[in-house]
């Protein structure tokens, strides 16, 4: 059966990050960053923010997919953006 949410979380820091671990207890999340090194790292279940433990990452690895492609979100329904806010 095909999920009714795919979601995609746009941008991966503090708040995206810890947002995207919530969802992605119940749904299929695509974590999307700009930032080629962040997808690197937490592939390799590293947050240098230090917001989410390795093994937070690693309890997540199966619902959780990382990119930097903006081809990877196109199959998203819903799309959550936590990019910063020029003050």
């Amino acid at each position: 059966m095909k999920e009714k949410y795919k979601i995609a979380i746009i941008g991966l820091g503090y708040v995206g990050l810890n947002l995207a671990h919530a969802f992605s207890k119940k749904y299929s999340i695509v974590g999307y960053d700009i930032n080629k090194k962040r997808i690197s790292e937490l592939k390799s279940f590293k947050d240098v923010t230090y917001e989410i433990s390795a093994d937070q990452l690693k309890d997540i690895q199966n619902s959780m997919t990382y990119s930097s492609s903006i081809e990877d979100i196109k199959e998203c329904n819903v799309y959550i953006v936590t990019v910063p806010t020029p003050l």
